[in-house]
């Protein structure tokens, strides 16, 4: 039989090892919040617009928030609303903070995208989608963003496929059938 005394001292190095794990291990963040392979099954099968557009928002509710850290909620909410008054610079700068403090925060990098591709910066908003994408692999509103990027550079095939790979995650995006059916239709005339 053992003696009390390794045990305990195995059990005192377990408790010890799995508190260090715990310290550093990353915080669920927006993009890994558990209830969102719910919400995207649910979107998969609803049957209708008003249904999707519900799961839509408390999709896009998740991602925005950031767990446990209200300064980082707080600026979210001040860079969203420069980027919607049209203060881009200042928007820029806001999210490129949150995206040093949390880089594993997908929607900073997305809306940073979103503000890079009203400036223009379509190489920049693309780096930063990709970045999206990793984090997020489900995120639609990248994908579509990545479309947008695509057809302003007339790349209409590229573009195609990530209005296509949007639509197989969130078949009830605004319009998507109608753009994928111009975009199919430019390129059958472009083969020509």
């Amino acid at each position: 039989m053992t003696s009390p005394k390794p045990i305990r001292s195995k059990i005192i190095m377990f408790l010890a090892t799995a508190m260090l794990l715990l310290a550093y291990a990353p915080a669920n963040a927006d993009q890994t919040d558990p209830k969102l392979d719910k919400l995207f099954a649910a979107l998969q099968t609803s049957l209708s617009n008003a249904s999707a557009s519900s799961l839509e928002r408390e999709i896009w509710a998740i991602w925005t928030r950031y767990p446990d850290d209200q300064a980082i909620n707080r600026q979210m909410d001040r860079a969203i609303k420069m980027m919607n008054a049209g203060r881009l610079d200042d928007a820029e700068a806001m999210f490129s903070a949150i995206i040093s403090r949390k880089p594993a925060f997908a929607e900073a990098w997305n809306k940073r995208a979103t503000v890079r591709f009203f400036r223009g910066d379509d190489a920049g908003s693309a780096n930063d989608i990709l970045q999206v994408i990793k984090l997020e692999p489900r995120h639609f509103g990248a994908l579509s963003g990545l479309g947008m990027i695509k057809v302003r550079e007339g790349d209409l095939q590229g573009a195609l496929q990530a209005y296509r790979a949007a639509q197989r995650i969130n078949p009830f995006l605004p319009n998507i059938e109608v753009i994928i059916d111009r975009l199919g239709q430019r390129l059958k005339g472009r083969a020509l």
